[in-house]
């Protein structure tokens, strides 16, 4: 067998070129900045070579270096991946979902019933999460994500459009009256998400172009943006299909017809990993759902 020599320094290079920042690192291994210092000046004495520079607070990975991390993140994946599949199948299979909040109460959740009637030795770990998952840091088997399907290195399938169009609570059309056209949200509060880009690219689909609008807020928690709303604070960008429920009891009116299509939720997973069975049969099974739910 071939001789591994300073596992734990390899270890923690993988990690420290991973954040480029050797604090991240150390909060990610539990040890001091000091330790990941010291295993990555072993690393690099042993090999000969540095492994980083640092300029002006930057940390960077040398040519060596980016070489030698680009060989060994795989590999150190694949062995993360092989340890947490031998604890599944010793009694416990589970797959961890990160995914967002919203999504997860308003639809996923309540569905897993029917998941565990047909496969109930599958257990599922719902991390939830606003940001963009880190697979091999949280280890995560498959994301539920909104945007556009463009994650380099990520296998991306379109779950559920987001057709987003403008939506309020019933409480800001009886206190403002409700906006006839859509020049007209200039008299009011938009509530976006993380910024203000999708609200820019329906005011151009609505043709208006933009709006001077009283305020704007932004929310990045959809959870809290629908809160807001229903306490009349302003109008958000919702997807109809997933506020179904309030807008037929008439707590949430939607404003205009004009929707939004270049969003959606996706089901996405390193394209470079293999799938397991039980990565497989949530796959079809949740798309099977998503079929049944907003097929026309």
């Amino acid at each position: 067998m071939l001789h591994l020599p300073l596992l734990n320094a390899l270890k923690t290079f993988v990690i420290a070129g991973h954040y480029l920042n050797f604090t991240k690192a150390a909060e990610d291994l539990l040890v001091s900045p000091s330790a990941v210092s010291h295993q990555v000046k072993v690393l690099e004495e042993y090999l000969g070579f540095k492994l980083f520079i640092r300029q002006n607070r930057t940390l960077t990975l040398t040519i060596d270096g980016a070489h030698l991390h680009a060989s060994l993140e795989g590999p150190f994946d694949q062995i993360a991946r092989a340890l947490q599949d031998t604890l599944q199948n010793r009694g416990r299979e589970s797959l961890r979902i990160a995914l967002r909040p919203f999504l997860s109460s308003a639809w996923l959740a309540p569905r897993l019933n029917s998941f565990w009637g047909k496969h109930s030795q599958i257990e599922i770990d719902l991390i939830h999460n606003i940001k963009m998952p880190d697979f091999m840091r949280d280890h995560i088997d498959i994301a539920i994500v909104w945007g556009k399907g463009d994650w380099p290195g990520m296998e991306a399938k379109l779950l559920i459009p987001g057709d987003l169009t403008p939506v309020c609570g019933a409480c800001l059309i009886e206190q403002h009256g409700r906006p006839k056209s859509p020049a007209e949200l200039s008299d009011h509060t938009l509530i976006h998400d993380e910024d203000r880009s999708a609200w820019d690219a329906w005011l151009e689909k609505s043709g208006v172009g933009s709006v001077n609008c009283k305020a704007n807020l932004i929310i990045d928690d959809t959870n809290v943006r629908i809160q807001s709303i229903l306490n009349g604070q302003g109008i958000m960008l919702g997807c109809p299909t997933l506020l179904r429920k309030e807008l037929d009891e008439g707590v949430l009116v939607q404003l205009f017809e004009t929707c939004l299509d270049t969003y959606g939720y996706y089901l996405i997973y390193p394209e470079n990993i293999q799938l397991t069975p039980n990565m497989e049969t949530f796959i079809d099974w949740i798309f099977s759902e998503a079929e049944n739910n907003f097929s026309s």
